[in-house]
């Protein structure tokens, strides 16, 4: 667990992989110290009135959390092994069940992966359609920029009390924070970014992609 990542694996899976280390740490740290003051309660057979049984449960609590974590493993895996190729966001968005009015900036040819990329947009769109009642289908709109294309995803719905940067640094117990720690890996693979925000009540998601250099596209598959 303390060993150095490779600087090798591709755009923001090292810091992927480095976030789930450090959150794996804590629950199996906080899991062995206890079921060290645990053997010691035993072996002094005190009678100070706690509860073993509660200091058990806590302790699979701890071990339940980090093996659910370490599940995270084989899907990180999985982005990193993808190959980049040559696709569009429209094409993403066809793929995915997403309605998106295409426009120029939808069609501007990416280096991504496909799979990782598709996943991505629909844990996002999944969120975003979370917040709102009545599930209603988000806005998307995409926009070119000289050196990156991006898709802004705007629901109806208020955040509330949810804090949106801090699902991405998988608290205890929130499924959503799960998802969008993998949708923000697969995006960031790709050198891209992930944003969530609060705009006037509404929560918005900015995803972003780099444009590749035209040479990239000779070793990309097709």
């Amino acid at each position: 667990m303390n060993e150095a990542l490779s600087r090798d694996l591709p755009g923001g899976m090292a810091a992927a992989l480095g976030t789930l280390r450090h959150a794996l740490a804590d629950p199996l740290s906080a899991a062995g110290l206890k079921l060290e003051l645990l053997e010691r309660h035993i072996a002094a057979d005190s009678a100070n009135g706690s509860s073993l049984e509660d200091r058990v449960r806590s302790v699979k609590a701890d071990l339940s959390l980090a093996g659910r974590l370490i599940d995270l493993l084989p899907r990180l895996a999985g982005i990193a092994g993808e190959i980049p190729a040559e696709t569009s966001i429209g094409e993403l968005c066809r793929v995915a069940g997403i309605p998106l009015e295409e426009d120029a900036a939808s069609r501007e040819p990416l280096l991504l992966r496909r799979l990782a990329s598709v996943d991505a947009l629909r844990i996002v769109v999944a969120f975003i359609r979370s917040m709102d009642p009545a599930r209603t289908p988000p806005g998307l709109r995409t926009e070119a920029a000289s050196a990156q294309v991006s898709l802004r995803i705007e629901g109806p719905g208020e955040p509330g009390d949810v804090n949106v940067e801090r699902l991405f640094h998988l608290p205890r117990g929130d499924e959503r924070a799960r998802e969008l720690f993998l949708a923000r890996a697969g995006i960031e693979s790709d050198g891209g970014r992930l944003r969530l925000d609060e705009r006037d009540g509404r929560i918005v998601a900015l995803l972003s992609w780099p444009r590749p250099a035209p040479a990239a596209y000779s070793g990309a598959s097709a």
